[in-house]
């Protein structure tokens, strides 16, 4: 028993020729039990034989129709697959040119802040030119104006001097 046993561990094809010959024998013999009862079946035996193979027709029938279902569906899955494909496609163009614009109306946005604060700049300037101006021709010295406004002095000359200049 030993050997057969180390005969098949060591050659496996053995033991599968062994197992298919087992099987071959077994379904030989469940052949011959049913074909040798199917001609002894009474009518009760023969119509459940009947009824069974009713039911081994409908299985396959179901089965058939299943089959094809199950194609027609996965035929449906790929159609939309592609459709999903082809609309993400669009989506990631979309996204693209909407990066393109943002970035282009930040830029603009960046051009308008930069006049914006240069004419703001001037206008303070301005603004500030005025008051030592009006301030000047209220009476008040350069020193006076250059301490009131928190400006140095020689800007507060430079300004009066280009305005006596202007006039």
């Amino acid at each position: 028993m030993e050997s057969l046993l180390t005969m098949f561990e060591h050659n496996p094809l053995l033991g599968s020729l062994s197992q298919i010959t087992m099987d071959v024998l077994i379904l030989g013999l469940l052949a011959a039990v049913l074909f040798g009862k199917r001609q002894s079946l009474s009518k009760k035996d023969g119509q459940v034989l009947d009824s069974f193979q009713k039911i081994i027709e409908e299985t396959k029938t179901i089965s058939r129709d299943f089959e094809v279902n199950l194609q027609q569906r996965q035929n449906l899955i790929q159609h939309v697959t592609a459709s999903l494909d082809q609309r993400i496609a669009e989506a990631q163009k979309m996204c693209e040119k909407l990066e393109q614009s943002m970035h282009q109306l930040v830029q603009v946005n960046t051009d308008i802040e930069t006049k914006t604060t240069a004419m703001g700049n001037a206008r303070t300037r301005n603004s500030d030119h005025q008051k030592i101006v009006l301030l000047a021709q209220k009476g008040m010295s350069a020193p006076e104006i250059a301490k009131n406004l928190k400006k140095p002095l020689g800007e507060i000359e430079l300004i009066l001097n280009l305005q006596k200049i202007s006039l």
